[in-house]
Order: C-alpha cells, then sequence, then structure tokens
C-alpha cells in the first residue's frame, strides 16, 4: 500500500520527516518497505506562469510561450497543443534533468538552451512523462490555478510516498485512515476524519437492493445520484490517486477509487440507465452465467460465485470487477452508487477461481468491517456533490439483517506484566488504550481486577486479552521493553532415533553416488497391477501389493482423479522415474527415503512405515573414462545394501533366495538382519520393466528395504576406527562350493578365519566351467588385510591363510582352487 506523506499529514497534522513517520509505524507493526521521492530530482524546475503565446515565424506546428516563473523569464518554443495564456505550468531552466518523452525505454537528459527553427530556447515546458508522473505526453502538465508561481516545482508538486506491506490480521491499516490512526496513537495527535455527507433524510426504497445471499454479503448499500456530470477529476483528485499509485479515469471512478484509499473500503459506480428496471439484485451466478468485465474479458461463473445483477443479467462479479456493459460513460448523468460488505472465503475463492486479483477483492479477502460501508458511502457521496454542486441523491436502499456491534474484552490487570515483564501505571495503560479509541476502564471483573475495552468493530484483530496487552506494547514500543536473559533449566533435546536413521541413509547413499528423488505418496490401481505379471500370486510382507482387491488404504482427496490408492510401496513412483531419466541418460543410479501406507483395520489409521527404495538402471560406469561400461545386474545393488546396513549399524545381515512377482526369477532375494526379514532386493521382471515404459532389454536392479522393521532389529553403535599407517597386504581366494552355497555364507567363513585383521572382504569373480566338477561354483574373493600397530610378516599372513582354509572346510565344505 502506497502511503502519500502530504495526505498523511492532512488527516494527522505533525512534522516528522517521512523516514520517522516509516521507522515509528514499523516499529509498531506496520512494515514500511521502501520511501520513495515524487520529485526527487526535479531541479532548476519552477511553478511558471504563461504570459503569452505568440506563433513561430518559420512553424506552423511551433509557437512562442513567454513564461514568468518570479525570478526567471523566458521564451520557449513548444509544440504543445494545449498551452494557454494564464495557465500556470511547470518550467524547466537549462542544466535541468528530464526524461526523454520520445524515447519508448527510460532515459533521462540535461536540458540546454538550443535553437529550434532559427528562434533560441533557453527554457522548456514540461509534460507529465518529462517529469516521470506518468505517460502523458500529448500536451504540458497544466497546474491548479493557484499554484504559486516562482515556486520550485519539487515544494509544490513534490511528494514523498511510504510504501507498507500490510499483512492480512491488519485489514483495519489497509487505508489512509487506518494509517492515520496508528500514527496519531503514535505520536498522541488527533485524527482529522474526512468530511462526510448526511444521508439521514434521503428517502429509502427497500426495492432498489434485494439481497437473496444473505449469507454472502451480510451489507449493501445502493444510492441514486441524478444530474451528475462525468468530466476530469480536479488535479488535486488526479495528483493523490497517481501518487498512491492508481490511475486517474474520471471524477466519478476516481472517487470511488479515492474512498477505497481513503477509508479501505471499495466502492462501485454503475450507469443506471443499463440496468434493468434500475435495481441491483445480489445473488449466486445461474449455472453455465457469463460477464464481460471492465478488462473486455468474457468470464464464465459457476454457482458458488456472488454476483451483483439487475433485474435480468449479471453486472458485475461481486467484490471483484465490475462488468463492461454498466460502466460509466462520458454521457452517463444518474447513477446508482454501490457500497457492500462481501465473505471474505467467497471472495477469495471468486478472485482465485477467476484469476482476477483487484485492490477491491485484496481487501474483501482480509474480512472488511460491514460498519465501514456507510462511512464510505457517505464520504463518497459527499465528494461527489463536491465535485457536481448540481447533482442531488433522490433514492438510497441499506439492506443490513444482522448489524455488528462493538465487542467487550476483559483483560486482567497483571495480564501486562506477565506477558510483558515489565508493568505500566495504570494512566500510562489508560491513555494508550484510550488513543486506540477502545474506551478503556479499569474495574473488578468476578474478583478479578481487569482492564475492559471496548473494541470497535473495525478492529477484528482484537479478541482475547493477549491482544490488548499486543496494543499496550507496539503503542508505548516495543523497544522500550528490558533487555533480560532467559533463566531457568534447559529442557533436555531428545532427537527422533528415526529421522536420524533416515538421514544418515540419505547421506550415504548421497555419498555412494547415488542421487535422491521425491515422489508422489498416492498411486492408481494400474500402477499397482503393473507391478505383476500375473494376477493370482499373493502379496509379500513388504508393500509389493499385487492384487489391487486387497484392503489398500483410499486416498478421499486425490490430487489426480487416478490417484485413488495411498501407496503401499515405493516402487511404482521409482520405476516411473527410472524411466523418465532413462529417456536423458544411459544409466540411473536414484533412491528415495519416504512413508507407505499400509491399512490396519477398519476407522483405523494407516501404519505408515518409513521405507527406502534404491537401484540402478541402464549401465555402469557410462560417464567413466577409466572403466569399460556395463549393464547393471543384482550384484551392483547388492553392494550398495552391503556396503549401507552395516554403516547404520546393522550386525548379523543375510540374504536369502526367494520368488517374487515382480522380481526376475533367480535374481530375487529376502534380506535379514538377526533372522528379522527387513527388505528384498533383485532384479525387475522384464514385463514390469516394459509396463513401466523402460525399453525392452534394460536391466533394473532394486532394493526395498522397511526402515522401521531395520530400526526394531536394535542397531548398533558403529565404531569407528582410525585407518592403519601400515602397509595393507590384499590376499586372493577362490574358494570351489556347491552350486546352492550362498556367497554369503562363503563370505562369513572368509572372515571368521581371518578375524579382526581383515578390513575388506570383496567378491570380484564367480566361474563354472570345465575346470570344476559340475554342480560346483568358484568364487574368487579379495581379502585386505591390516594391523593397526604394526606390518604383518609373511609368518602372520601364511597362518591367516590357513585359519581361512579351516573355516571354509568347516563351514561351506569350501576348498581352494589351485
Amino acid at each position: 500500500m502506497k502511503v502519500p506523506v502530504r495526505w498523511l499529514k492532512e488527516l494527522v497534522p505533525n512534522d516528522l520527516p517521512p523516514s520517522e513517520i516509516a521507522q515509528r509505524l514499523t516499529m509498531a507493526g506496520l512494515e514500511a518497505e521502501a520511501v520513495t521521492e515524487i520529485g526527487g530530482t526535479w531541479d532548476r524546475i519552477y511553478v511558471g506562469v504563461v504570459e503569452r503565446v505568440e506563433p513561430h515565424p518559420n512553424a506552423d506546428r511551433l509557437v512562442l510561450a513567454t513564461v514568468n516563473a518570479g525570478e526567471h523569464h523566458l521564451t520557449v518554443v513548444t509544440g504543445a497543443p494545449n498551452i494557454r495564456e494564464g495557465q500556470k505550468v511547470p518550467l524547466a531552466l537549462a542544466g535541468a534533468r528530464l526524461i526523454d518523452g520520445y524515447s519508448e525505454e527510460f532515459r533521462m537528459f540535461t536540458l540546454k538552451p538550443s535553437t529550434i527553427r532559427g528562434v533560441r530556447s533557453e527554457g522548456m515546458v514540461c509534460s507529465e512523462k518529462e517529469l516521470g508522473l506518468s505517460d502523458e505526453h500529448e500536451g504540458i502538465l497544466v497546474l491548479d490555478p493557484d499554484a504559486p508561481v516562482g515556486v520550485p516545482l519539487r515544494d509544490y508538486l513534490g511528494e514523498s510516498v511510504i510504501e507498507f506491506e500490510i499483512t492480512p490480521n491488519l485489514v483495519h491499516a489497509f487505508s489512509m485512515v487506518g494509517i492515520a490512526r496508528e500514527l496519531g496513537a503514535l505520536i498522541d495527535a488527533p485524527v482529522r476524519l474526512p468530511e462526510l455527507a448526511d444521508l439521514e433524510a434521503v428517502p429509502r426504497d427497500p426495492g432498489l437492493v434485494i439481497v437473496e445471499a444473505p449469507d454472502l454479503c451480510p451489507r449493501y448499500v445502493g444510492v441514486v445520484i441524478e444530474n451528475v456530470r462525468v468530466e476530469p477529476s480536479p488535479e488535486w483528485l488526479q495528483r493523490r490517486l497517481a501518487a498512491a499509485g492508481v490511475r486517474p479515469i474520471s471524477n466519478i471512478v476516481d472517487i470511488t477509487n479515492y474512498v477505497m484509499l481513503e477509508w479501505g473500503q471499495p466502492l462501485h459506480a454503475f450507469d443506471r440507465r443499463f440496468l434493468h428496471e434500475g435495481r441491483i439484485v445480489v445473488r449466486r451466478a445461474r449455472p453455465g452465467e457469463r460477464i464481460e468485465t471492465l478488462d473486455h474479458v468474457d468470464r464464465e461463473l459457476t454457482p458458488d460465485m456472488l454476483v451483483i445483477a439487475d433485474a435480468d443479467r449479471a453486472v458485475a462479479i461481486a467484490g471483484v470487477m465490475g462488468g463492461l456493459e454498466s460502466e460509466i460513460r462520458d454521457d452517463t448523468t444518474t447513477i446508482l452508487l454501490e457500497a457492500a460488505n462481501f465473505n471474505m472465503l467467497n471472495i477469495r475463492h471468486t478472485a482465485r477461481a477467476q484469476r482476477l486479483r483487484t485492490e477491491a477483492s485484496a481487501r474483501f479477502e482480509r474480512g472488511l468491517d460491514p460498519n465501514l460501508v456507510w462511512t464510505a458511502t457517505q464520504r463518497a457521496v459527499a465528494l461527489i456533490l463536491q465535485l457536481n454542486p448540481e447533482a442531488r441523491v433522490t433514492v438510497m436502499a441499506d439492506a443490513y439483517a444482522e448489524p455488528r456491534h462493538p465487542k467487550t474484552v476483559v483483560m486482567p490487570r497483571n495480564e501486562i506484566p506477565r506477558l510483558l515483564g515489565i508493568d505500566y501505571p495504570d494512566e500510562v495503560v489508560l491513555d494508550v488504550l484510550g488513543r486506540l479509541e477502545l474506551q478503556p476502564e479499569i474495574r473488578d471483573v468476578d474478583g478479578v481486577r481487569s482492564v475492559v475495552v471496548q473494541v470497535p468493530t473495525y478492529r477484528s484483530d482484537i479478541n482475547i486479552p493477549a491482544d490488548v496487552v499486543e496494543e499496550v506494547a507496539r503503542i508505548v514500543g516495543y523497544e522500550s521493553l528490558p533487555e533480560t536473559l532467559p533463566w531457568g533449566q534447559t529442557p533436555h533435546v531428545t532427537r527422533d532415533p528415526m529421522r536420524r536413521l533416515i538421514a544418515d541413509t540419505q547421506d550415504l547413499l548421497v555419498a555412494a553416488g547415488m542421487t535422491e528423488i521425491i515422489t508422489y505418496p498416492m498411486v492408481s490401481e494400474d500402477d499397482l497391477r503393473a507391478l505383476v505379471p500375473g494376477a493370482e500370486a499373493a502379496p509379500d510382507r513388504y508393500g509389493f501389493f499385487p492384487r489391487p482387491e486387497l484392503d489398500l488404504v483410499t486416498a478421499r482427496n486425490p490430487l489426480r482423479s487416478e490417484w485413488t490408492m495411498m501407496r503401499p510401496t515405493l516402487l511404482p513412483a521409482w520405476l516411473k522415474n527410472v524411466a523418465e531419466n532413462l529417456k536423458h541418460s544411459a544409466g540411473v543410479a536414484v533412491f528415495e527415503t519416504g512413508r507407505v501406507y499400509l491399512p490396519r483395520g477398519l476407522d483405523e489409521l494407516p501404519d505408515e512405515r518409513p521405507t527406502l527404495c534404491l537401484g540402478f538402471a541402464g549401465e555402469r560406469n557410462a560417464a567413466d573414462l577409466y572403466h569399460q561400461a556395463r549393464p547393471v545386474d543384482y550384484f551392483d545393488v547388492k553392494g550398495v545394501v552391503d556396503a549401507l546396513l552395516p554403516r547404520l549399524g546393522a550386525v548379523d545381515i543375510a540374504v536369502r533366495p526367494i520368488t517374487h512377482p515382480s522380481l526376475h526369477p533367480g535374481r530375487a532375494a529376502e534380506i535379514t538382519v538377526k533372522g528379522e526379514p527387513v527388505g528384498i532386493i533383485g532384479e525387475v521382471h522384464p514385463v514390469v520393466a516394459e509396463q513401466f515404459g523402460i525399453p525392452a532389454g534394460q536391466r533394473v536392479a532394486v532394493a526395498e528395504i522397511d526402515l522401521k522393521a531395520l530400526f526394531d532389529t536394535g542397531l548398533s553403535d558403529v565404531e569407528l576406527r582410525p585407518v592403519s599407517r601400515y602397509q595393507q597386504v590384499e590376499q586372493d581366494f577362490a574358494v570351489v562350493v556347491e552350486e546352492a552355497v550362498p556367497a554369503d555364507a562363503v563370505e562369513a567363513a572368509l572372515r571368521a578365519g581371518a578375524g579382526p585383521l581383515a578390513t575388506s572382504v570383496r567378491l570380484f569373480d564367480i566361474y563354472r566351467g570345465p575346470a570344476i566338477d559340475a554342480g560346483k561354483k568358484s568364487l574368487a574373493y579379495r581379502v585386505t588385510l591390516s594391523a593397526p600397530d604394526r606390518e604383518l610378516s609373511e609368518n602372520e599372513i601364511q597362518r591367516i591363510r590357513g585359519r581361512i582354509e579351516r573355516q571354509l572346510a568347516r563351514q561351506v565344505s569350501g576348498t581352494l582352487r589351485a
């Protein structure tokens, strides 16, 4: 909201500079974002009077104007079509900085004396554009006849403007009068309210306004004014509107905008000729009803929108914008002036639905005082009669079914020291609240000494005792509150271990080179069906629900019509993300941590389980210059899981083969920790991958882990050990075992034999072929050995190899391949 300081000082006389006004109001809760100066660059520009206008001797479209500006008396060459003798105009002298009126882009120039068609011009009479007041450049700016000749234009026409950010709860301050009340209370100065018209004797006609939707329109005032003249507004009115950021149009329209800025109450004027039967009906829009608004846009209305109509059709969208058919025109002589109060939620919905936010809707959305309607009407009528002395008010209507009355708030007197940590004398409290027009008095209420205030209807932000305390604090000054350090015992901070587990998981996977994704928590039934190549497989315990007819969690308010279910698994959205990324990259490595929603039973909230889904698709090392690209497989994702779970504190980790309907046969496994299943891992079934848009032939490896189940296994604290200063030793073992022996069992035997000196055990090759017996396989491992305090000798290494051989034979019946 832009507040011209001269206008503000007319309402609250004071001699404070604009910067101090802005600072005081900001400290009181009204944030001033900027203070700008209109005319701040007007140097060497004065108010002058045109004494004589003569034709240019060498040009038909130019004239010579003699302008007297007190000490400066010049003849200038101008082509302004509206220049006349006796006018007061701005006269710029050589050296003045002006805006180039003929340039489409903003460009300033320094005025210099020049010779135009043989005549010397020492100065220039200025247009509004050249002064930066508007884009008008057709003629010069003509000042009011009472403008003082010889005075610098900056002193006469310059203006300081403070721009405020008005929060939604401070609608009472969204006007010049509202800002004036705040400033008056702060500096203890009276507020001079504008002159209002007396409308009590105007005849009433209840049939002039009919409100069919009182729930959406608590009050509507309509006033018929005849014999008006539509013409440009006087210069003072145009200047004030322009300073406040509103473009002047005509006197009637300008008055409605002026009163809206002054009192915060939007108004609208209709040309009564175009109102069928000359009356107003406030109703909900009819299905399919349309209206062309003042911005020349044809708009479709819905029955949940409120319209202002005549006897037959809508003529305005209530609280948002008027209709084009009934707008004020140059030949308008009779108007119906509207001032109304509308339901704030309905106006907000309508403005958003129509994508049409106006100055009026911005105020109605905040919730205006219905009693303000009458005051704004009185003010608008007073201005119309002032600018149109021959006009007369003939009839009016005021539909106000349930008047709003001031409310009483009782504040116990000890609330001020309790909430602020400081107390003020009673006379200070009463004085401050009195300045805010709250009519305070101190009396006992139910045996408690209290301050009782009568809250005006325009102060919708004062409802409870704490609000009254806030009013005292901000007017006295927040800066006066004592600065004290808090005391007492700091409460113990307890961190959610599940949040810590999720955060650690995310950090470790990002460190492993994966990218985090976030997807929507809703899925469609088609996506759940696509997880299962055949429809008869049973669901597993980790969230893959292959049969859509199961009792899943249904979404009552889906973000999309097809998203009818809350996801029981992260896999569908993860697969869709992989499919999209494969269109732009040869390889994908992504993960998501999110909640899945499992049903618990009727009338119970779902079980929201934190879950991890991670995996690879396409090629590995596709962008690596030092490694050859290859298709991803089961072992890529297993390697990440093997690195992740121990870093999270999981122990006794095992993987066993399973059959899963969404995973490739023979390439699916169950992950257990301490014997408890926590997730699944494997390659996605090719048919499932294709149903989610992944090209045929692209392998996808995935793991989904129930983080809640993992947490419930009792994670250990991860022990961090320093890196040894001594040389590591790598030993390779090719272990021949039966085909059915899992690789995890072989790795466990290797670790048992190597003991604590084994810092790494990595499988790097699997062989089946002529060199070994049928039904067996060779697993090649690289074991890294390191001691923290010494280098390992050859004898120690040989002893470790011997222990490893014995453990392999004992645990997995394995032998070392020669």
